[in-house]
């Protein structure tokens, strides 16, 4: 693993609604996700995804907060990732043509996985093969 190259960041963009109340687990989260997160594979972002720690933090009652999920190699390829409730929304505001009408609703899965990769490969980045192919 040393040398090798994250393949997407993640980091928090800004609040679009009332602040909820947060546990000292979820401030914890939020210090770190304040900062450039990166992710070496698509299948690690989604499984942090996936994990309670950021539904605790992100996927309360109301969407609240949003993400930019960017390519390392190119900070200027974005997508943003809006938290809600019982699923993910990512929208393209560059409209690179990968998502239907620039928005895609759903969960953290291979689903997201496959979306990603596409995504990637568009807009100039290289994925490479995941364990599971």
């Amino acid at each position: 693993m040393a040398g090798d190259v994250p393949l997407i960041t993640l980091v928090k963009r800004e609040e679009i609604a009332g602040r909820p109340s947060l546990s000292e687990e979820d401030l914890a989260l939020e210090t770190t996700l304040s900062m450039l997160c990166s992710f070496l594979t698509l299948e690690d972002f989604i499984s942090f995804l996936s994990t309670p720690m950021f539904a605790s933090y992100a996927q309360r009652d109301e969407p609240w907060v949003v993400f930019e999920i960017g390519l390392y190699q190119n900070h200027t390829k974005t997508l943003q990732l809006y938290p809600e409730p019982n699923r993910l929304t990512v929208t393209d505001e560059a409209a690179t043509g990968v998502l239907d009408q620039n928005v895609w609703n759903g969960q953290a899965d291979a689903e997201l996985v496959g979306l990603l990769r596409s995504w990637v490969g568009a807009v100039g980045g290289t994925v490479p093969s995941s364990v599971e192919d």
